[in-house]
């Protein structure tokens, strides 16, 4: 984690490929002032690259995208930099997604439409090493 002053700082990278959704799940999140957006992706590829480059702490990962997935990025994200943590977010419900999530490697799942009512705490609590859903 990086420090901003006197208390580490949250690195976390948003992945979506609806700019919209990414827009306003940065603009939530960028209101903590112990979490520092670090980027924008949208796609598997992208999110794998700006996770290497910006040393994210916790990647916050939709599931369908264009080309490479949200899980199957996850997996490659987890095996080439294992430290990063990995909340997968879905519009999908039930045991199986959170099941397939955490066999891809995430720490666990948000489902979209509960997205800003849990985010923060998430986003903290995954960077602490504590799992979610």
């Amino acid at each position: 984690m990086a420090s901003r002053g006197s208390s580490p700082t949250i690195r976390v990278l948003v992945v979506d490929d609806h700019e919209l959704f990414a827009d306003a799940l940065r603009m939530f999140l960028v209101r903590d002032k112990r979490i520092e957006v670090v980027g924008v992706a949208s796609s598997g590829q992208e999110a794998i690259d700006l996770a290497l480059q910006f040393a994210a702490d916790v990647v916050m990962m939709d599931i369908f995208m264009r080309g490479m997935d949200g899980l199957e990025a996850t997996k490659r994200l987890r095996a080439i930099r294992p430290e990063t943590h990995v909340i997968v977010l879905t519009g999908l419900t039930g045991e199986e997604i959170r099941d397939e999530a955490r066999e891809a490697g995430a720490d666990g799942h948000l489902q979209k439409g509960a997205v800003h009512d849990h985010v923060v705490d998430a986003v903290l609590r995954v960077a602490q090493g504590q799992p979610i859903g």
